[in-house]
């Protein structure tokens, strides 16, 4: 279908519309390299009333919308995929910071701004914005809104979800809501926000955020701690609340066979010479000045040796060594992202229920394809266990992606037998929709499909992630 480009440029301007195919190329690929359909325009609107304008030209001309932030989620929610004639909207020049206010402890920002920058605003008022993943350096706000992202950090200071207090939204038919109130406490009426908070923009597009800040924390403290098993872990992990209170940001369970992955990263290295089965990043930080956070991180790991939770450990000595210990985690990402072949997962259950789910996750998989090595590694303080799966020695990388579908049933499936999720932190998308709805209750479904056709009838909004572009 053809569609006349020049009343929308008249509208937003020339430079927000890309229709060559040449320049539209590197907005159709994401990192798990769905195969995306060709667009009939990226739309670049650097306004929350340039959105508003791109929405309702595309409903005229019968388009669905596809929002896009910054191309680094995996369930492949960012690109269009089918026959039917699509847009992506990309935020990518929506990059203000609105307002900043340590007194709110508020920052107020466009969805386009990279998360990083936000956390640089934050900090340069002397407040602290916590969220932080691997990605922070070139995913955007609205993204990491409309997935409700997690992250390293989440065990204290919660997904995405938790850090907003208020959003502007574009509809479907191009009404904009201004929900952008820096409120702590607000009891009049539905909290609307929460709809569009993980909808992954099936529901409208996210276009600005007032986000909650915090104090700096002054004082932290980081260790890396070999430990005999994921039981022992978990012990240590509560033991340790009685040393440091609720001062635990990060609690990132890594084994051995994640490590050695790891390791193949330029830079990367164990900081406890050889390595071990398992290995927690410990993270612990606070506002107050004059706490002691390392004595009392180092007394907690004496204590977990006496016990038997502990190996061996290292306390970060500088910012260097710091900074040396999360280079080593954020490899583990940067391994299964370069290895296009390999399986990425995203679960989660009660966090008692971790040592369980490895165990019977390692032997289920290795049953179901001989020779896989399985690596499992992520947030233990939230329960979200990342099961990625790299194919067996001699199998080619084709192979191998014909056995990943039934891989990740697999690693579901042992989940959601211990009251899991198959989507913790990265949302659903179109690669995980039918897993997910299998999974949901009836009710939820019919819930979803209810606001689905109430809020977007047309289903233009990102049609086919999450639900079925039928489930309406």
């Amino acid at each position: 279908m053809a569609v006349d480009l020049t009343s929308l440029e008249a509208k937003i301007g020339a430079k927000a519309v890309v229709a060559a195919s040449s320049e539209m190329d590197r907005y159709v690929h994401d990192l798990m390299d769905t195969s995306g359909s060709v667009p009939m325009a990226v739309l670049r609107p650097a306004s929350t009333s340039e959105v508003s304008s791109a929405v309702r030209w595309c409903r005229q001309n019968n388009l669905a919308i596809v929002p896009q932030g910054g191309l680094t989620g995996l369930c492949g929610a960012a690109v269009p995929v089918g026959s039917r004639d699509a847009a992506i909207l990309s935020l990518d020049r929506m990059k203000a910071i609105r307002n900043v206010d340590p007194m709110d402890n508020t920052i107020t920002v466009d969805a386009g701004v990279v998360l990083a920058d936000v956390q640089a605003a934050a900090e340069r008022a002397g407040r602290y914005f916590p969220l932080s993943h691997g990605a922070q350096g070139s995913s955007l706000i609205g993204g990491n809104v409309s997935t409700n992202c997690g992250g390293n950090n989440a065990v204290r200071y919660g997904t995405a979800r938790d850090q907003v207090l208020g959003l502007e939204v574009v509809l479907p038919d191009g009404t904009i809501w201004n929900g952008l109130r820096r409120l702590r406490k607000n009891t009049a009426g539905y909290d609307l926000k929460q709809l569009f908070i993980g909808a992954e923009g099936t529901l409208g597009v996210v276009t600005g955020v007032v986000l909650k800040l915090r104090p700096y924390p002054h004082s932290r403290a980081t260790a890396m701690v070999a430990v005999p098993s994921p039981e022992a872990a978990l012990t240590l992990l509560r033991d340790l609340e009685t040393h440091v209170g609720e001062t635990i940001a990060a609690f990132e369970l890594l084994s051995d066979k994640t490590v050695s992955f790891a390791l193949k990263i330029e830079n990367a290295r164990y900081p406890l010479g050889s390595t071990h089965p398992w290995s927690v990043l410990i993270e612990v930080e606070t506002p107050m000045r004059d706490a002691n956070l390392k004595d009392a991180l180092e007394a907690g790991l004496a204590a977990g040796m006496e016990r038997g939770c502990v190996v061996d450990a290292v306390v970060a000595q500088s910012e260097t060594q710091r900074n040396a210990f999360w280079f080593l985690r954020e490899s583990v990402a940067t391994y299964f992202i370069e290895d296009r072949s390999s399986l990425k997962s995203d679960t989660a259950v009660p966090v008692s229920n971790v040592p369980d789910f490895i165990a019977n996750t390692d032997a289920a998989l290795t049953a179901s394809l001989p020779g896989v090595h399985n690596a499992a590694f992520g947030h233990l303080g939230d329960g979200n266990i990342h099961f990625n799966v790299v194919r067996p020695d001699g199998m080619d990388a084709a192979q191998f992606r014909s056995h990943r579908k039934d891989l990740s049933k697999v690693i579901e499936a042992e989940a959601l037998k211990l009251d899991g999720t198959i989507a913790a932190e990265h949302g659903v998308g179109r690669l995980k929709r039918d897993s997910f709805l299998n999974a949901a209750e009836p009710s939820e479904r019919a819930l979803m499909g209810m606001l689905k056709s109430a809020i977007d009838p047309d289903n233009a909004m990102n049609p086919g992630a999450i639900l079925h572009p039928d489930d309406r």
